[in-house]
């Protein structure tokens, strides 16, 4: 939420906006995350992609997967 305003999705679903901080084990916490009922996504793409663009202040930053 920003303020007292939830944000809201056109199929009326919440969105939440949450700082893990670093993810250890980034396929452990989707499957527990897709666990939970109720949750329709995630956001962490795991398995799809191998090139993943930072922006930052600076400037962005490439991460490849190895």
């Amino acid at each position: 939420m920003q303020g007292q305003t939830p944000f809201i999705t056109d199929e009326n679903n919440m969105i939440l906006d949450c700082a893990f901080g670093k993810i250890e084990d980034p396929a452990a916490l989707a499957l527990k995350l897709s666990q939970i009922p109720g949750v329709l996504e995630h956001g962490l793409f795991i398995g799809m992609t191998s090139l993943l663009l930072e922006g930052t202040s600076s400037g962005v930053i490439e991460h490849r997967l190895k």
